[in-house]
């Protein structure tokens, strides 16, 4: 048990580098998917150790704490990686980075059964999933600043292959697009990590927040903030980086497009919160407005566009840029619900838009199609599917009982308290905080609108005379659909027994350390 504590999270990343290795050498394609399946399973069984008292204690500090950011840090490896920078092989996992893990493990084990039936260059394909799983699992549990930016490196690669070997007819431009653009973001990311290692001579994200005390002047602390800041928007995405998004959903098959709106999107959120917020906390607090305006403005941005569309997986990639708009909102109002709000939003996204995306693949393979206006009627002959299909449409937008709601209601709520208490409580006007959020309110009602106008749209109605004979979904099928479904239910009931239970610490900590 202690040899399973002390190198657990270790396991976690690089299992899947060693999976992604073995299905590449492996001959046969039967026997490359089975060990990608297994593979990704023993990653999700390792990840959820991670909930039990014996192996990660939430009430008392682990061998390894900090106070300046993120509450209790257990599971902690720190090894000596490039010495003459003072680069550190430091892993470790909180409150903001388990639920995330956990997310990630079980989405990875869904899309590889989405994607079980690819027959273009198999073992390659699963062979990329598995690496693209060790980058975001290194990403979530880095704590040394160069650490986390080689791995969140080490996803960008794999991701621009699946899209540009399995996507749709325009995948070359979307994989480029995708490229560009997060490299772009990761570039002002290197920049900001320089500047600050250059100053403080350290990389370590537990240490640094304290070390980067008096280190800039006022504008130079600006620059590296805005830099930070811009590098995790262009990964959650918000406008006016998000133009990406549209297209690489579009063009990605379904697997991958779970992959990117469950997981990969979340990456943005992340390092707002773990590199960006608590670094440069005077920054974020003084600029709070800039955080605020631009998560209002993608809320709406995102709606108003999901309201235009016609084309079924064009529609929920505009959601998932005006869900992480909600997520951008609470960071910034920098209260107790609203950040707890935003982390529960994360993973309540990862779980609806997963079901989402893999709801628009289902329909696809059996009419061909994403043309909203040629569907109608599918009740009619997949009745199964609907319900859950309208099961997690109505959780992605936030009825009370279903995972998305407390996201929101959290959301809001933190939002609108930002006026009463809080950091930004004593610098911004109440006024102006009262408008984000009616706005951002405005922006759920029209969540609301799109999704019944698709709902009904697609699933109600005559069936046209091609879509009176569909096939009910699978075992496959519903082997994906139905944990979420559950998850989507049991968030929505249980939040403190899940979520936030985990992340009630770091949560305190942070604004400890913002106050």
């Amino acid at each position: 048990m202690e040899l399973i504590r002390q190198n657990l999270l270790s396991i976690l990343i690089f299992l899947p580098l060693a999976g992604s290795i073995a299905v590449a050498l492996i001959r046969n394609h039967r026997a490359g998917r089975a060990v990608a399946l297994g593979t990704s399973t023993a990653v999700l069984v390792l990840s959820m150790l991670l909930v039990i008292p014996a192996l990660f204690d939430w009430t008392h500090a682990g061998p390894y704490a900090y106070e300046q950011q993120g509450g209790v840090v257990q599971l902690v490896q720190r090894i000596a990686w490039i010495p003459s920078i003072n680069a550190e092989y430091l892993i470790g996992v909180d409150g903001l980075s388990m639920p995330l893990v956990i997310l990630s493990a079980l989405v990875f084990v869904l899309a590889i059964v989405a994607g079980w039936k690819t027959d273009k260059l198999p073992r390659a394909f699963f062979s990329l999933i598995l690496l693209l799983q060790c980058g975001v699992m290194g990403s979530f549990l880095a704590l040394d600043f160069l650490l986390f930016f080689v791995f969140f490196e080490v996803s960008l690669l794999p991701m621009y292959f699946l899209i540009g070997i399995w996507g749709g007819p325009r995948r070359e431009y979307a994989a480029i697009k995708f490229f560009i653009y997060t490299f772009v973001g990761s570039i002002a990311i290197l920049i900001g990590l320089i500047a600050i290692y250059l100053a403080t001579n350290s990389l370590d994200l537990i240490a640094l927040p304290e070390q980067l005390v008096g280190k800039f002047s006022p504008v130079a602390r600006a620059c590296i903030f805005f830099l930070l800041l811009g590098g995790f928007l262009v990964k959650l995405p918000s406008f006016p980086f998000h133009t990406w998004l549209p297209d690489a959903h579009v063009e990605a098959p379904t697997p991958i497009s779970m992959i990117l709106a469950a997981v990969l999107l979340k990456l943005g959120g992340y390092g707002l919160l773990r590199i960006a917020i608590p670094l440069f906390s005077d920054c974020a607090i003084q600029f709070w407005w800039v955080m605020a305006g631009i998560g209002v403005f993608t809320i709406l941005f995102g709606a108003f566009c999901a309201l235009g569309q016609t084309d079924f997986k064009r529609l929920i990639a505009y959601s998932s840029v005006s869900h992480m708009g909600l997520v951008l909102l609470g960071v910034s109002m920098m209260t107790t619900a609203s950040i707890s709000g935003a982390i529960f939003m994360m993973v309540a996204h990862g779980i609806t838009s997963a079901a989402l995306f893999f709801i628009v693949g289902v329909i696809y393979d059996r009419v061909h199609h994403r043309d909203i206006a040629r569907m109608g009627g599918i009740a009619t002959s997949m009745p199964m599917y609907t319900r859950l299909s309208a099961l997690i449409i109505f959780a992605s937008l936030g009825l009370p009982g279903l995972c998305g709601f407390v996201g929101e209601i959290l959301v809001l709520m933190g939002t609108f308290a930002a006026s009463s208490y809080g950091p930004i409580h004593a610098v911004a006007p109440r006024w102006a905080i009262w408008m984000f959020g009616v706005f951002a309110t405005f922006g759920i009602v029209l969540t609301a609108g799109y999704m019944l106008w698709m709902l009904q749209r697609v699933y109600l109605g005559k069936p046209a005379s091609d879509l009176k004979q569909l096939p009910e979904i699978d075992t496959r099928e519903s082997l994906v659909l139905w944990p979420l479904c559950v998850l989507a239910i049991v968030l929505g009931v249980l939040p403190w027994a899940t979520v936030l239970v985990f992340s009630g610490s770091t949560v305190d900590a942070l604004l400890k350390a913002l106050s």
